[in-house]
Formats: C-alpha cells, structure tokens, sequence
C-alpha cells in the first residue's frame, strides 16, 4: 500500500496504535541536565511520534520546546527530521544548546549512538544529528505568526498543563506546611507571557485556545498534531484538562483523532489525601492526536 504518513512498516504501524503506552527509558542525552525542568520529556519517547506521523526531511514544530526534548527526538530519528523549538525562558534554551554540544564531541564528532532497546524501542540503536533543528527564545505567540500558513508538518509539544499553584511549588513559609505536595523542580517562570503563570484555570484554556488557533493556521492540511497533558487535582476537585484542551483545539478547528495514554514507569507516589480524603496521584499523561481538517 501507498504510505503517505510515515516510512512504517505495517507491523510496527499496527504496534504504534495501541491506546495504552508504558515506558522506562534509560537516561541518556544529558538527562542529569534536562531532568531539573521537571516536565522533560524523553527524547526516545518525542521520536516515536516523530517516526509515525512524518517522513525524512519534513518540519516538527514545538511552541513549548523546554530543554528540548522534541528537538532530541527529531535528532535521533532514523532518518533526518527537521525541527523548530519555541522556548520562553533562556535558562531551558541553554540546557538544550549544551546537551547538543555535549553530544555532538562524542565519537570524534558523530554524536553518541543510543542503545538497541529491543521491544522498548523497536527498529535497532539510534544515532544523533541535530544539523536540521533550531531552538528560538522567545514568546510562541508572537513567534507563531512568523510562520507561513500551511508550512510545518507535525507539531508535538508538551505545553503548561494548568496554572502554577503556589502550594505546588512550596517554598518559604509554605514548604513546611506543604511539604508533602512539594516538588524538586523549579518550572515557576516570573514572565507574564507564561501559560503557567494564569490567573485562573479558565484563562489558562482560553491562552492555550490562541496558541492551538495559530498552531492549526501553521499546520499542513490533514496533519497532525499531538499534545502531551496531563491532568490535574487543584482547588479541592479534579481537572480533565485532556478532555477540555481537546474541546478547545476542536473550536479552532482539529480534529481528534485519538487519545494515547502514557504511563512512565517509576513515577513517585505521594500521601496527598492521607488519612482523611482520596486525592489521586496522577501518573497517567495524555496524549492528544489531533488533525488538521
């Protein structure tokens, strides 16, 4: 049959489609470096998507690029794939920068070559060539339109899941009295401009309504989109945040076209609730496949 999405095999074409994803990825790829932006993901995890939805040489895009991690996965793929980062904060800008310096002096310059995982990572060891991506600094909506209409071919990203509440990223006064719902990382931004800094979650979806409106103008037709989230327990009531960024992305236009759910093996577990009240740890993430008409 004409493949027109992908360079995939049936069989591994088949194995993509699985609704249910459970990883546990080696660190490589500067890990010990990426992991202090808590919301890293794994490069080999970003490839995956990136091998089913493009072919060689064609553009992902990324408006909340992080330390990179779509861009990593753009770079290991089997064969060459473009890539273009949007990233806010200069801090995460450079992580990346200094894990692809870092990599590319192994190997007398070639780059390092990942392990063959086997059946966690089908298809064999992974190279690295970062040649064709870039990583921007600067604010996705006001890069975003910077771009023609109709000139990227894939999008995966992983944005904000919700606002920053303050007891969840306790510190000072609050860490003693909020320990148990502390975390290590320091993804807190002051800039106005970051999704993650809303007043409210309402206002968070309707910011990430307009970042979803210009991702589907820059998108090719019938191309895809996906969207790493996960949902979220705030203000004494769970939030669907899947299910409500779907139906935002659905009035600017994509379509859903599926919902992968992704458990990373490992994930810490912690007594929110304990002893009086269930609170559940959260240790799925979705993720969203949306297309573009």
């Amino acid at each position: 049959p004409n493949n027109s999405l992908n360079e995939m095999s049936g069989e591994a074409w088949l194995y993509f489609t699985k609704s249910l994803w459970s990883s546990a990825y080696p660190s490589e790829l500067g890990h010990a470096a990426r992991k202090v932006h808590g919301a890293n993901k794994p490069p080999r995890l970003m490839a995956r998507l990136i091998e089913f939805f493009t072919k060689r040489d064609e553009l992902v895009l990324d408006p909340f690029a992080g330390v990179g991690g779509t861009l990593l996965g753009a770079a290991i793929c089997r064969a060459p794939r473009r890539a273009l980062g949007f990233e806010l904060e200069p801090r995460w800008a450079e992580v990346y920068e200094s894990v692809v310096r870092e990599a590319m002096v192994q190997r007398d310059g070639a780059g390092p070559q990942l392990a063959d995982l086997g059946n966690a990572d089908p298809g064999g060891p992974r190279g690295f060539d970062a040649s064709g991506c870039r990583l921007e600094v600067g604010d996705s909506l006001v890069l975003l339109p910077h771009l023609e209409t109709g000139s990227v071919d894939f999008v995966a990203t992983d944005p904000p899941y919700n606002p920053q509440l303050p007891m969840t990223m306790a510190g000072g006064r609050l860490a003693e009295s909020f320990a148990n719902r502390r975390t290590d990382y320091a993804m807190v931004s002051s800039e106005a401009a970051d999704i993650a800094n809303s007043a409210s979650y309402d206002e968070y979806l309707d910011r990430m309504e307009a970042v979803l409106s210009e991702l589907r103008r820059v998108l090719r037709e019938r191309r895809y989109a996906t969207v790493i989230v996960r949902d979220a327990y705030q203000d004494g009531r769970y939030r669907f945040t899947g299910a409500d960024l779907c139906a935002r992305a659905e009035r600017v236009g994509f379509v859903p076209k599926g919902d992968l759910i992704w458990y990373q093996a490992g994930t810490r577990l912690r007594p929110y609730g304990y002893p009086r009240s269930f609170v559940p740890n959260i240790v799925h993430q979705h993720i969203l496949v949306l297309r573009a008409g």
